[in-house]
């Protein structure tokens, strides 16, 4: 399997990733990406029908591995600085 490289940087992500994001930011193939998607575990968005969606936030705490408690932890100092520069 040849590696691509990454075409796209977290930051010019957009705050809900589709697979085809997620492949370009990894250096993935669609196919690759579309199966992390449908991986049990990977934080997709509910209720989006046939769209696979993702924010892009909790694709990031994904790919660290951090366990639940230490997730919960990072998304309250990411809320804490959102009200604070809002």
């Amino acid at each position: 399997m040849q590696e691509k490289k990454p075409t796209k940087t977290y930051e010019q992500l957009p705050d809900t990733i589709t697979p085809y994001d997620y492949a370009e930011w990894r250096g993935v193939g669609e196919n690759t990406a579309r199966n992390i998607f449908n991986s049990k575990g990977f934080p997709r968005i509910q209720g989006t029908g046939v769209k696979q969606l993702a924010d892009k936030r909790a694709v990031f705490l994904y790919e660290l591995g951090l366990k639940e408690d230490e997730k919960q932890e990072v998304l309250k100092q990411l809320a804490k600085e959102m009200i604070t520069n809002a």
